[in-house]
């Protein structure tokens, strides 16, 4: 595992190959379980995706719908094999300590020892992006995640895995972990990404609810409504503050070049590249692969059907997360923190059309729901939508 886990880390490219492999293992063992809910919906995703495509004439990019399917199995996969809290923190574990090469890597771009000159080991590392993506990458790091955005929510999901382990451990591995976790929070600070690090304040306003630490949680929702107050009113306090207002002109340019598109194809929508392939005459602005916001892109790219899937989705993963609540797992801060902090930076960004950051999205729901069902099983629980019975055993 920690070989996938590193093709995973270290080239958005060989995650690809990870998810591949990992489809490949699970189709071989042929024993296939429907019962989560969020993996059901990835499947009806992908099914909706295919006709989509067609019904838009993009046989020929029908492909990207394959995406969805290897997530699904990469969903089933994980649901199946990570049960048990220790597994799920020995594979987190892994992740962190291989992520730290990454953060090195994004130091040694900052210092430029890594040159920004393109080369071919730079764009399959993903310290360099194939597409322009605008001057600012100058001074801007990628990581190995190709873009600085993405680069910054992958580093502020192990500032969040790197917090839970220091809470955890004693004596001079808490040290190891603080030292791990600043690592990481600077490599954060130093991709520039704005909507990374609200969202890692989500992630720690959900992780804190999730602890039962709700003076915290408060103090962390007033904190982050201050900062984003401050930062409007002076933004040159603030990294890239030259650009702030121009980038929230962009931002609600494509929102409501895209919310049109929308309006245009309702129920179907454009397909998962429909944005990018639109012609001028339909998309007018800025030629972008996505909306920058979550629901927006499914919205426009899959219609309403496709934003159903997708809130019936997160509604069955918030029932599970009440399960793991309920039942005191030590990790529901930790997996909830996770999915808050990716869904709070896609108010402003689709960070999830990247394999990497996907992998995080879609692994985290995936053990969610199998401890889950381990705790159901352990409960002798009744499972109904919206409330949980647990008998004592």
């Amino acid at each position: 595992m920690n070989i996938v886990l590193s093709l995973i880390v270290y080239s958005p490219y060989f995650a690809v190959l990870a998810v591949l492999f990992i489809t490949y293992l699970y189709i071989k063992k042929g024993n296939w379980s429907l019962r989560h809910p969020w993996t059901n919906g990835l499947l009806l995703l992908f099914i909706w995706s295919v006709f989509v495509g067609f019904a838009n004439d993009q046989g020929m990019y029908v492909t990207s719908s394959l995406f969805l399917l290897g997530y699904f199995f990469l969903s089933l996969y994980l649901q199946d094999q990570y049960q048990r809290e220790e597994v799920i923190e020995r594979l987190l574990l892994s992740l962190f300590f291989l992520s730290l090469g990454s953060a090195f890597i994004a130091l040694l771009d900052k210092i430029g020892i890594i040159t920004y000159e393109p080369a071919w080991w730079k764009l399959l590392l993903g310290t360099r992006s194939i597409a322009d993506i605008g001057d600012y990458q100058n001074y801007r790091v990628s990581g190995t995640f190709n873009n600085p955005n993405l680069a910054g929510t992958w580093y502020a999901i192990m500032v969040l895995i790197g917090y839970y382990f220091f809470q955890r451990k004693i004596g001079i591995t808490k040290w190891v972990y603080a030292i791990s976790t600043l690592a990481f929070a600077f490599t954060l600070l130093i991709t520039e990404s704005r909507g990374a690090v609200i969202g890692l304040f989500l992630g720690f306003v959900i992780f804190a609810y999730y602890s039962g630490h709700k003076r915290k949680m408060l103090f962390l929702t007033f904190l982050l409504l201050g900062l984003v107050a401050l930062m409007l009113h002076q933004p040159d306090w603030f990294p890239r503050g030259e650009i702030l207002f121009s980038s929230i002109r962009d931002r609600q340019e494509i929102w409501l070049s895209t919310f049109e598109m929308f309006q245009k194809k309702p129920v179907t929508g454009w397909g998962l590249l429909g944005i990018y392939l639109a012609d001028r005459t339909v998309y007018d602005y800025l030629r972008v692969f996505h909306a920058h916001n979550i629901l927006l892109t499914l919205a426009t790219t899959l219609g309403v059907v496709g934003l159903f899937v997708f809130f019936y989705m997160m509604w069955s993963l918030l029932q599970e997360i009440r399960v793991l609540f309920q039942a005191n797992c030590r990790l529901t801060p930790l997996l909830s923190g996770m999915q808050a902090m990716i869904l709070g930076q896609g108010v402003f960004d689709f960070t999830i059309m990247s394999p990497q950051i996907c992998v995080l999205f879609i692994g985290s729901a995936a053990m969610i729901g199998g401890l889950a069902r381990t705790y159901r099983q352990i409960t002798g629980s009744s499972v109904l939508w919206g409330q949980r019975e647990f008998k004592k055993v």
